[in-house]
């Protein structure tokens, strides 16, 4: 795996580029430091190494995933922890293919980001709910963060038995754990849930 996804001398940035950009103004307006800055970063041009290789549309769902969920835990949640954040970037719970993984992910951001990474716990288990009951308040954070971004985005998915399926443990699991956890991703949790009820309504 490459550093990164190369820039180039393009006059207009790219959608991912314009949203490293806003990754990183936010994180330093929440108080991260240059050093923590340049970890986020690190972590989201990682994750954008296998999109870029594998996604053609820039507004494809999946682009901008890794952003999505760090915005959401910097705007909504406050979370300024850069090892957090960077783990965010490289979390994909429903996409596991586009995941960062290969030695040169190692020396861009250290094992204290991939050992996060591996402590966010994965839909589709039975034991969902116990493992996000169990996680550590920022793990918690991501996970919710990040599978929150997924769901917003499921009506857009080909498989609709998939969206269906997800929707309901989002429900059923997340916007629960949320509920206990975040007030503002409770509210979002539980909009997105009546949007995609209300939408595909039988």
């Amino acid at each position: 795996m490459s550093e990164g996804p190369p820039t180039g001398p393009s006059v207009v940035p790219s959608r991912w580029e314009r949203m490293a950009d806003r990754i990183e103004r936010t994180a330093a307006m929440h108080g991260v430091d240059e050093a923590g800055c340049r970890l986020i970063e690190r972590g989201f041009r990682n994750a954008m190494v296998s999109r870029l290789e594998v996604i053609t549309d820039d507004h494809h769902p999946d682009y901008l995933h890794p952003g999505r969920t760090s915005a959401i835990l910097l705007d909504d949640v406050g979370l300024n922890e850069p090892v957090a954040l960077a783990a965010a970037c490289l979390v994909d719970t429903q996409r596991r293919d586009l995941e960062a993984t290969g030695p040169v992910l190692l020396e861009q951001v250290g094992q204290g980001v991939l050992d996060f990474r591996d402590q966010v716990p994965r839909p589709g288990s039975e034991r969902v709910l116990e493992d996000l009951l169990a996680s550590e308040a920022q793990v918690l954070l991501v996970a919710l963060a990040e599978r929150l971004d997924h769901l917003r985005h499921a009506h857009l998915w080909r498989d609709a038995a998939a969206a269906r399926a997800a929707h309901d443990e989002g429900s059923a699991v997340y916007l629960a754990v949320a509920e206990r956890t975040h007030p503002l991703l409770a509210r979002r949790y539980a909009h997105c849930c009546r949007a995609f009820d209300k939408k595909y309504a039988t």
